[in-house]
């Protein structure tokens, strides 16, 4: 488990704030006695200062709805202002000290649903490996980090953001990586854009009141912005300065949670650490965060003990990102899966959208394997597998759906849904002829008439649907992914590959995530190979490949 040093955020001489004796600020008060810089009670729905003072309390609310309404356009064509050079950021995942890796790897301090009685571990975070950035580093990289370029088909410009309403607590950097999250990241690092989407109305209230929470969504907001812009190397350092912030803000955090300091901030931060990885397009971590986030969810009681709204967008998240993960991390994966893989989505999920069945049909094929030493049971499993593929419909479950989703995008999640079952049965005939490799058996032959829909036709059916989708800028079409590496990793033909690698283009265009590149650079090391299965190649290669 990770335990990290924070590192506090202060600022340099030339932007130093001063406050008057007794002017205590709080980060989770209601936006007047923010902007007064004095201690907020925290009363709901209106706090007793405004209400003794005769103030009137603006709330706890959506504080982003009026500085950082999306049709605010910022982020538009405007000439990049001057800013100075800086030095090449080194990688995110290696420090000084150490690796990620060896941080998860000591134990942490045991955890409980009752933070007062949950013990620390000194001698523990005394042992970790990595050490932080001192305040003076962390912010001469934030302030050297000005606006960049965004590229969105045309090289467009980024303006710095002028909110309507000032947040003191914020740095120009901040409020400048967080009206991008609000007004571009937010809708395409997503599956599926609603008017309540919690990439905005949870994360974004989050990070207004938790330092670390918005070190972590800074990081993630970075690192997009980097994908996108022309001259990414002052927002891949930005990213790689909050990265680092957001470990030493969970080492510290941990260690406090005898004192009451664990809340789900600290889940919403690891969650956005594996995001971070995923649109980062890093093939060494992000396995190493999904699994900590496990461990962190257990050792805290369980999904349920996470308050409402985290719950809801934590679920989707996990359920999505673990059993994906299954199928091109299976050793990496701790297999303990959660309780929260049998939680059912009630709300049509911004990451699962139709697909949550699907996606859990796939993980089911990654454990096939497991089976091979009993070939009745796996004979069963196959056909209970084909089964339930061919009797999949759209309707099967009935979800909520958010406010704001239109007929259009209910139809673009039913695409992408139909190409995830077109994927599952070309990656349960992939799976299969790796097993038979090398076994004689007089069950190995049999094994792929269990399945009704041979590979070819799923192969064809799964591009028939790319070719007359326009994966434009909707991010339903987001989800691609997998489906489309997936029937890349078993096309045979130059013009079904040529349309592949188009395909996945286009999604790294329009939604700016890294793992798009990481599977297509895959997929030309796999062409260029001869009969290598696409598991083997991941191994020998040594890549956590992320599908997500």
């Amino acid at each position: 488990m990770t335990h990290y040093n924070n590192t506090s955020h202060t600022l340099t001489p030339t932007r130093k704030r001063c406050r008057r004796e007794g002017a205590k600020w709080t980060r989770s008060g209601c936006l007047t006695c923010k902007r007064r810089r004095k201690r907020c009670d925290e009363t709901k729905p209106c706090c007793q200062s405004c209400a003794r003072l005769g103030l009137n309390c603006e709330g706890y609310g959506s504080m982003w709805a009026a500085p950082l309404d999306p049709s605010a356009h910022v982020f538009s064509q405007d000439r990049a202002s001057k800013r100075r050079r800086i030095s090449a950021p080194s990688s995110p995942t290696t420090y000084s000290h150490g690796t990620v890796e060896e941080l998860w790897s000591s134990p942490s301090p045991p955890l409980s649903s009752n933070p007062s009685t949950a013990p620390t571990s000194p001698s523990v975070l005394e042992r970790t490996s990595i050490s932080p950035l001192s305040n003076e580093d962390s912010d001469d990289v934030g302030d050297s980090v000005t606006n960049s370029h965004v590229s969105r088909h045309n090289a467009l410009s980024v303006a710095s953001p002028m909110p309507s309403r000032f947040f003191s607590h914020l740095s120009q950097l901040e409020t400048h990586y967080l009206q991008y999250h609000t007004e571009l990241g937010s809708k395409l690092l997503a599956n599926l854009e609603s008017d309540d989407n919690p990439l905005r109305s949870l994360i974004i209230p989050r990070a207004l009141s938790s330092p670390l929470v918005l070190k972590a969504l800074c990081a993630v907001s970075a690192t997009h912005f980097a994908n996108r812009s022309r001259d990414k190397l002052e927002a891949q350092t930005a990213a790689t300065s909050y990265y680092v912030r957001t470990l030493n803000g969970l080492q510290l955090t941990l260690s406090k949670v005898s004192a009451g300091a664990f809340s789900d901030d600290i889940i919403l931060a690891v969650a956005l650490l594996c995001k971070y990885e995923i649109v980062r397009g890093s093939v060494k971590q992000w396995t190493v965060h999904l699994n900590a986030l496990q461990k962190l969810i257990m050792a805290w009681g369980g999904v349920e003990a996470l308050d409402e709204d985290t719950r809801e967008f934590v679920s989707g998240f996990y359920i999505y990102a673990y059993n994906v993960a299954r199928i091109s991390n299976r050793k990496q994966i701790n297999p303990d899966c959660l309780d929260i893989c049998n939680v059912k989505i009630i709300k049509l999920d911004i990451y699962i959208g139709y697909a949550e069945d699907l996606i859990k049909i796939c993980a089911q094929i990654a454990d096939l394997p497991l089976m091979s030493h009993d070939p009745v049971a796996l004979g069963l499993e196959i056909h209970g597998i084909d089964t339930s593929l061919r009797s999949w419909t759209h309707t099967r479950t009935q979800y909520i759906i958010p406010k704001g989703i239109t007929e259009m995008n209910l139809a673009r999640l039913r695409m992408v849904a139909d190409c995830f079952r077109d994927a599952a049965y070309i990656y349960l005939h992939s799976t299969l002829e790796k097993m038979s490799q090398g076994i004689m058996t007089p069950f190995a032959t049999p094994w792929t008439t269990f399945i009704s829909l041979p590979r070819s036709e799923a192969l064809q059916q799964l591009l028939g649907r790319i070719r007359i989708s326009p994966l434009d800028e909707h991010c339903e079409y987001s989800a691609l992914t997998f489906p489309l590496f997936i029937a890349g990793c078993e096309s045979k033909d130059t013009n079904d590959r040529d349309l592949i690698i188009r395909s996945l283009s286009r999604l790294e265009v329009n939604f700016g995530i890294g793992n798009v590149r990481r599977a297509k650079d895959m997929l030309s090391i796999l062409w260029e190979g001869k009969d290598t299965h696409w598991l083997d190649m991941l191994e020998q290669l040594q890549w956590d490949l992320i599908l997500a």
